[in-house]
């Protein structure tokens, strides 16, 4: 959808647009960070959306909304205040309370993140915080306590550590354990797909993570690459629980019929905004983080992420092996398992998945993704065996040589993390 011939100026300034609509209760924070990461991906395509202008073409907001944002940042600018002059101020300062912030991480629609160190402690942190613009917008404030809240409850190597909480110099932060390495996102992107056997480690490893949350009573609700971390020491960390919602919540933030997630990896039950998902709706993210890392491609792309969710709900999913024919059928199998449409139809729990998941790096078939949940799976079998009319039996770790092509082709710096798990 395109705006209309003649209509007022789309261009509103980046992620301050998106903020104030935040603000203003036009959006919800994920819908703001959902069209910024595609704003980039036209970007680096040679594009140059304006974020007003993709919101209006996914149909979040109408050109009379837009209006009402652009007003409000004029006037905000007028008054002297506003985004930037927040966002400045943050920065010039350096600090926050007795943090000195190093350097910037990432940032969302309504905060940022940043490497850290801790003067009292004398230990480097990975400092979140809310910008100062947004410390009375109650919704969020509290959705980030309650990610302080989740943090502070776990205590698991696979789980991102939590230090310390709460208000300094007015701006709320969570200081947590600051790990040394990469992102799963930026591994693949590095590569293009990981050799099977990583890929398998990693999702085992961050399956023990969510598998803690879980026994903790939360389930994530986020799940993807981005959110995983991982260290040059070759551990693995799942890591912004900014979503995750205890089982047992008063579910004041969740309405039925909201989608909350990432449609990349949103779980048929998210898409649909049903509001009491469990940790099978993690469990079916990690599936689609899995079927990246297998295959370097996401398992459904749509023209606008309401197309994204509908695929999810809708469409079965092409087999990894019509992608990388080298990927084993173990490894299928527990892709399909994972990514059921129906939560019965998946794994019941981690411990489950992280048993499969360790017969197929033994090369041993996987225990619950059996030949009859397969057929009855939402993943397309391979174009070679629906021409033969049947599934071959399980084999293991393939792609090695390939992966090392890629490795080759993409360079190895930064990446012995990586090749340490290994």
């Amino acid at each position: 959808m395109n705006a209309p011939a003649g209509s007022f100026d789309l261009r509103p300034d980046g992620d301050r647009f998106g903020e104030l609509a935040v603000a203003m209760g036009l959006l919800k924070p994920e819908q703001v960070s959902a069209a910024l990461k595609e704003q980039a991906a036209k970007k680096s395509q040679g594009k140059a959306p304006p974020l007003g202008e993709i919101l209006y073409g996914q149909g979040l907001l109408d050109l009379r909304s837009i209006q009402r944002v652009l007003l409000e940042q004029t006037r905000k600018r007028k008054a002297g205040g506003g985004a930037s002059g927040s966002r400045q101020t943050l920065m010039a300062r350096r600090r926050v309370g007795h943090y000195e912030l190093l350097q910037k991480l990432g940032e969302g629609g309504m905060g940022a993140v940043y490497k850290a160190r801790d003067t009292q402690m004398d230990r480097v942190v990975a400092l979140k915080v809310i910008k100062p613009e947004f410390g009375g917008n109650a919704t969020f404030v509290e959705r980030f306590k309650r990610e302080v809240r989740a943090t502070g409850q776990f205590n698991h190597p696979n789980i991102v550590a939590a230090y310390s909480a709460g208000v300094l110099d007015d701006v709320f932060h969570l200081a947590m354990e600051y790990v040394e390495g990469q992102s799963l996102v930026q591994a693949i992107q590095a590569l293009g797909r990981l050799p099977e056997k990583n890929a398998l480690k990693i999702a085992r490893d961050a399956a023990a993570g969510l598998g803690h949350a879980h026994q903790q009573g939360f389930v994530h609700r986020d799940v993807k690459p981005d959110n995983v971390l991982l260290g040059n020491g070759g551990e693995v960390k799942v890591t912004d629980l900014g979503l995750a919602k205890s089982i047992e919540d008063d579910q004041r933030l969740t309405k039925t019929g909201v989608a909350l997630g990432t449609p990349n990896y949103i779980s048929p039950e998210q898409a649909r905004g049903d509001k009491n998902v469990d940790r099978r709706s993690d469990i079916y993210s990690l599936g689609a983080t899995l079927y990246v890392m297998l295959t370097g491609r996401v398992p459904f792309k749509g023209k606008n992420n309401a197309e994204t969710m509908h695929k999810h709900l809708t469409e079965e999913l092409e087999s990894p092996q019509d992608l990388v024919p080298e990927i084993s059928d173990g490894a299928v199998a527990v892709v399909s398992k994972m990514m059921a449409k129906e939560p019965d139809r998946r794994y019941a729990d981690c411990g489950k998945l992280i048993e499969d998941l360790e017969h197929v790096l033994a090369g041993r078939p996987p225990a619950h993704a059996t030949e009859d949940a397969l057929e009855r799976s939402s993943v397309q079998p391979p174009r070679r065996r629906r021409k033969a009319g049947g599934r071959a039996r399980a084999k293991s770790g393939g792609g090695c040589l390939v992966f090392l092509a890629i490795l080759a082709a993409a360079g190895a710096a930064g990446l012995d993390a990586l090749l340490r798990l290994g």
